[in-house]
Formats: structure tokens, sequence, C-alpha cells
């Protein structure tokens, strides 16, 4: 059975195409629709979102909902757009040789930029690309756990026929953007269920806040512990920033493993850094302390003590991506994914 708001959807699109609601025609009010349809206004938000990113109709603040005029059809140019946070290092050269290796075989070529993860480097390549003439965007979300002030250039991106796909980390106002993601809830669980599995039974962890991946795995590691009925205690915490990053876990390490026999770190390189740091205290991994992160990067290899890590295919996500991108550009109507994460067991555990 489909879900209401597809219903709906699919409903509303099809009266628009016959007519029943002309160019610049207002459609229902959102209460109009939930009582008429019998559905929550939830519901109807859901469905009129969609209906939006197909650009069928426009919604703004104060005016309603009305129906728009088809978009002419966009000129090709065979080049897409990539904004990743970083390019030459950690996972991203992986990713983007999978999304690359789509591209080329479309005879399409990429057009790569970094923000390093700063909403200002962010707005000045938005800036740039709405006058330059590419044919789709994929792109890493900037920093996608806190407000973002460059959304209303996505949507004036949109609003031209251009289509996103987002990759890693998206913007909650555009969710109805298809998206790539790893299921980084599930991860947060799956680090801790394995832990516990090992006889750990005094948690701690180091996360990020300011990109949803650092708290979605926060949230399922916290729920993973909930089902356990484990302690948790905020001094066992520590959260950092792109920019805080190195000093943030060099300051708070002692205090969070205090007591504690298992660590969930956030990624490769601030486990690595981690191990270090405790290599200098004569810790001893994993009879101390047993250390779980994500990625699977090099990182984990390199680190001083081999690190169990978390591991999601970064070729594969590019693939996906670009694969996304390649079917909104032939007319496909794409679904977003969450990639499952799977545990590489090694020496840190």
């Amino acid at each position: 059975m489909k879900p209401k708001y597809l219903v709906l959807m699919e409903h509303l699109r099809a009266a628009i195409e016959k007519g029943v609601y002309a160019v610049g025609e207002k459609l229902p009010t959102e209460y109009e629709l939930a009582k008429t349809m019998n559905m929550s206004r939830q519901t109807v938000r859901q469905a009129l979102s969609l209906l939006e990113s197909e650009g069928l109709i426009e919604k703004r603040q104060g005016s309603g909902t009305t129906v728009r005029a088809a978009r002419a059809p966009r000129p090709r140019t065979g080049t897409v757009a990539v904004i990743t946070t970083y390019i030459g290092e950690y996972i991203f050269p992986e990713m983007l040789r999978g999304i690359e290796s789509v591209l080329s075989k479309n005879s399409v070529s990429p057009l790569l930029y970094a923000t390093y993860n700063r909403i200002d480097n962010e707005q000045r390549i938005l800036n740039d690309l709405v006058l330059k003439k590419v044919d789709g965007l994929i792109v890493e979300g900037t920093k996608t756990a806190l407000p973002n002030p460059n959304v209303p250039l996505y949507r004036k991106l949109l609003d031209t026929g251009l289509p996103i796909v987002f990759i890693h980390g998206y913007y909650p106002e555009l969710s109805q953007c298809v998206h790539v993601v790893a299921d980084d809830h599930a991860g947060g669980m799956e680090a801790v269920k394995y832990l516990y599995g090992r006889g750990r039974r005094h948690f701690c962890g180091i996360f990020k806040s300011d990109d949803m991946q650092g708290l979605r795995r926060y949230s399922g590691f916290i729920e993973q512990l909930q089902k356990l009925k484990l302690p948790i205690n905020d001094d066992h915490i520590l959260w950092y920033t792109t920019e805080t990053r190195e000093q943030t876990v060099a300051m708070g390490l002692g205090r969070i493993i205090d007591g504690c026999d298992a660590l969930v770190c956030y990624n490769d390189e601030i486990a690595l850094q981690v191990l270090e740091l405790l290599g200098r205290e004569g810790i001893q991994i994993p009879s101390d302390l047993a250390v779980v992160s994500f990625d699977n990067s090099s990182y984990s290899e390199l680190a001083p003590i081999k690190i169990t890590s978390l591991a999601n295919d970064e070729f594969l996500m590019g693939q996906m991506a670009a694969k996304k991108l390649m079917g909104l550009l032939s007319g496909v109507k794409e679904a977003s994914i969450k990639s499952p994460w799977k545990l590489v067991e090694k020496d840190s555990t």
C-alpha cells in the first residue's frame, strides 16, 4: 500500500495535468486538503513538498500555494558541478572517483569545488553557479547540523530546474531533494552493540556537533545505551566542531575516559588523534580502553594500533549519487538512499 502522502501527491499532480488547477491558480490550503482528504496536515505538507521539488507548484509565505508554468528544458552543457567539503584528503578522493566513473560513462565532466566546511565558501561557490551553466549539482552539505543561510541560493538554483543530489548530509529545509547518505543512527547503535558484545559496560564518546552525521551517530549511540540499560553521563561525551577538533580532543579526552572501558569516535581522524594521546599517557589499547570509529579509512590502518572501524564504500556512495543525478536528468523520479555500515574488526577492540 502506498503511503498517504504519495497518494495525495499523485492525485494533485493528475489534477494539475488535467487542468483542474490552471497555471497561476491557487491550490486549496493545507487545512482544506487535510479535511477533504481525511489526512493529517503533516501528510499534506509532505505531498506538497514533493510537488514543489518537481516544479509543479510554488509555495510562498502568506500567499498560499499556486500552480507553476511548465519550465523550458535546460540546454545541456555536459558539465556537472560537484561541491564537497574537501577534495584531496581522507575519504573524499574515493568518493570523487566514484562520481567521476559514472559521469565519464555519460560523457559528462565534473566541475569540482571545495568549501572546507565553511558557509562563506559555500555561498561564494553557489553564487558562481547561479551565473554558470551546468547540468546538475552533487553537493555535500556544509555544517548540516546548523541553520544555513545559503538555503535560498539552493532554492534559486532549484527554481531554474537544476537537479541537485546531496551526499553524506543535506539540509532539512531541502529534504525533498534526493540524498545519498550513510545510516549514521544505525551505525552509532552498531558500535555500542559490538563493544557490549566484547564485554564493555562503561561507554564514552566523541562526536562532531556541526554536521548531521555527528548528531545521528550520537543519537544511535545513546539509543543503544538506553536499550542495554547502561549508564549515560554527559561527563563522558565530548563534542567538537570543524574549527576546534584538535584542541577540544586534547583538552577533554582525559575527562571523558575516566572510569570508561569503551570509546566510540566520530571518525578515524579523531580515533588516530586519540590513540596517539593515549599512547603518551601509557593507556593500553584495547585492555584499558576499546576504541571503535567510523569510515574504515587509511587512518585506521596507519594508527599505532589498527582501529576497528565501521565501513561504508565511498566509491560506491559516489557512484550512487552520480547515478541518481543522471536519472534526474533523464526524467526519472529518483528516491533517496541510506547506505548501511559494516563493522571491520581490527586491533583496537
